[in-house]
């Protein structure tokens, strides 16, 4: 027993030692959302969550802050600066201070259908990837949420009856949506998404674009009787990651994390783009009219929108990577090329 006594503890200590390996490299991301508890967002990122730990037999887990408890898509990047987060959920419109290469799908008034953005996206998905990890924020992949549509309680006149009594939502960083709007007349209002709805409640803003399915998931359409049906710009989202806490993981289990996040993505827009469609009826199901654009309405939105990106473009206000290429590629692919 005695000459089995160092051998025993020889043992013991290389299985304590390789006990705390593991636990150093075990690591936990902690990824904040605006979404609530039991929306298909978190429904989503929960499953990618599962299938990461399984996949990685638990060196890699996820802790979810739903809900907006870490605040808006500023404070969520300014805790991760501070290593507070490892990461969050973003629409593309809170990542156009990283790189303007975001805004390559989300043009106002530029495509016609979600079939000319898919048919560009091989191209053009891993050039806004690639902007992004440049710019310190690393994502596995895009989600289109759909196209946002205008809403209001009136009926969109022709453009030359629209005045500054319209006031329309805008997200604050979207330079390009505002100054198209106060080209064409109208008064943009800069909010917080979490101010939309009190701001319909008190007349602050009379009129907002969205997604059909997040008009009805926000109560946005009860202040809504009209909705003008003409694509404003392609909605979009995705998850995102801090560099630093990727580069503690070994590359399987990177890997592992972002092909997981990928999936979740890719199932996150078949779901987003049908629940579109559903919503539309629902919209009409409940006394919100779905106006047809005039001819009118088509020249002078969309003259006004590439006028102002014109504009915002020389004068170096927005810098958008990949521009001339892709609207190249769009005159090619509506040509038949």
């Amino acid at each position: 027993m005695k000459t089995q006594a160092p051998l025993t503890q020889a043992i013991c200590g290389l299985l304590l030692v390789l006990f705390l390996a593991g636990a150093v490299h075990a690591q936990q991301l902690k990824i904040a959302t605006l979404a609530p508890d039991g929306s298909s967002w978190m429904n989503a990122l929960n499953a990618a969550a599962d299938a990461v730990e399984a996949d990685t037999e638990g060196r890699v887990s996820i802790r979810y802050y739903p809900g907006g408890v870490m605040g808006d898509a500023n404070a969520i990047f300014r805790r991760m600066r501070l290593g507070q987060l490892n990461g969050g959920a973003f629409t593309l419109g809170d990542l156009v201070g990283i790189s303007g290469a975001v805004n390559l799908y989300s043009l106002p008034f530029v495509f016609d259908s979600v079939d000319e953005i898919q048919a560009l996206r091989p191209t053009y998905d891993p050039l806004i990837i690639e902007a992004l990890e440049e710019g310190g924020v690393i994502i596995p992949g895009i989600a289109l949420g759909g196209f946002a549509y205008l809403f209001g309680r009136e009926a969109f006149p022709d453009p030359d009856e629209m005045d500054t009594s319209w006031r329309v939502w805008v997200q604050p960083e979207d330079t390009l949506s505002r100054e198209t709007l106060e080209r064409l007349g109208v008064s943009p209002v800069p909010l917080a998404l979490a101010e939309v709805y009190t701001a319909l409640q008190t007349g602050a803003i009379n009129t907002f674009a969205s997604t059909t399915s997040g008009a009805i998931i926000l109560q946005w359409h009860t202040r809504a009787r009209h909705m003008l049906d003409l694509p404003v710009l392609m909605t979009g989202g995705t998850i995102g990651f801090d560099p630093r806490s990727l580069g503690r993981m070994a590359d399987a289990d990177r890997e592992v994390l972002l092909s997981r996040f990928a999936e979740a993505l890719a199932e996150l827009e078949r779901s987003n783009l049908s629940e579109n469609q559903q919503a539309r009826e629902a919209l009409l199901e409940q006394g919100v009219q779905i106006d047809p654009a005039t001819a009118a309405q088509i020249q002078t939105w969309r003259e006004g929108a590439a006028e102002t990106r014109r504009n915002l473009l020389e004068t170096g206000a927005i810098d958008i990577p990949h521009l001339e290429d892709m609207q190249r590629d769009l005159e090619a692919l509506r040509a038949g090329d």
